[in-house]
């Protein structure tokens, strides 16, 4: 319980950027989702990518780019595969971009939001 109480405060800085009411909405979001989905990879490694937010101001200037490739070379290097998770549609393409793949949709409880589990897979890259 000291641990969750820890991460909340360390996470209270956020509310400068995307608001309490925000930030409620994703602790919501978060306690619903499921990562179970990670199971189908049994025992093969993987490095998970669990939160990924750029400010719309500084969208579309390379951001995402900066973190994936180094990311994605790191699960090369090390046979690993890279997993995610967003329930925003429109990131699919961004997503896709840098060769990942939907493997699952999980409709959210009491929600119209799904969730869609990707994974890259350094073996499949084309």
């Amino acid at each position: 319980m000291k641990q969750i109480g820890l991460a909340i405060l360390k996470c209270l800085p956020i509310c400068r950027i995307i608001g309490v009411r925000g930030f409620i909405r994703g602790l919501t979001t978060l306690r619903s989702m499921s990562s179970l989905w990670l199971s189908m990879f049994g025992d093969q490694k993987y490095l998970h990518l669990d939160m990924l937010v750029v400010q719309e101001r500084y969208r579309g200037q390379g951001y995402v780019s900066k973190i994936m490739k180094p990311l994605l070379a790191e699960c090369r290097e090390k046979n690993a595969l890279c997993t995610l998770e967003t329930q925003t549609p429109s990131n699919l393409p961004i997503y896709e971009h840098f060769q990942f793949r939907t493997v699952q949709v999980i409709p959210l409880p009491n929600s119209t939001l799904e969730q869609y589990c990707m994974a890259y897979n350094p073996d499949a890259v084309e």
